[in-house]
């Protein structure tokens, strides 16, 4: 019996997306919700200047119309941004890229751009430092349960990526040295 060549001459599977969910501090979190319930109160509020502007108003007037849209739009724009936000907020590592997800926008960053992940055990914060000058980097708001993992994924494609970290007792030692 032949073997099959496709087998034999298969390319590595492409590593799949790891996906990390953005970790909301409380109070960030709680404005978000604020800023959906103001939208949702915007929207009824516009609501009912339109039906008191259709029952009492000079239905005419283009721009009284104009307005009313606009807040419509505005609102519903808002809440949808806000939303999308909440339900995706997310750091996806694929295989060459970090991609930093919040709603609709997303940031992508190669991983041959990335020098160095410091790891604050102290503060507990994690850093991603860029090869940009001046050593620009962004943190990783993530469960501290999953600074392990992302850290190894991070390394694992992309063998070029150095790994440090600092104690709670080194840290206390910089800010007094400050």
């Amino acid at each position: 019996m032949k073997e099959s060549s496709a087998s034999n001459n298969a390319p590595d599977a492409p590593t799949p997306e790891r996906r990390y969910r953005y970790r909301f501090s409380a109070p960030v979190l709680a404005l978000l919700i604020a800023a959906l319930v103001l939208c949702g109160v915007g929207f009824a509020l516009t609501t009912w200047q339109l039906t008191d502007f259709i029952g009492n108003g000079d239905v005419t007037y283009a721009f009284e119309w104009l307005k009313f849209a606009i807040l419509y739009l505005v609102c519903l724009f808002l809440a949808v941004f806000l939303a999308a936000a909440l339900i995706r907020a997310e750091y996806v590592l694929t295989e060459r890229e970090l991609c930093v997800r919040f709603g609709f926008v997303c940031i992508r960053r190669q991983l041959s751009e990335i020098r160095h992940v410091h790891l604050f055990k102290g503060a507990g914060k994690l850093a991603v430092y860029f090869d940009e000058a001046g050593g620009k980097g962004m943190a990783v708001v993530i469960r501290e349960s999953q600074y392990g993992d992302f850290i190894k994924t991070l390394i694992g494609r992309n063998e070029r990526i150095e790994f440090s970290f600092t104690t709670a007792e080194e840290e206390e030692e910089f800010k007094r040295k400050k």
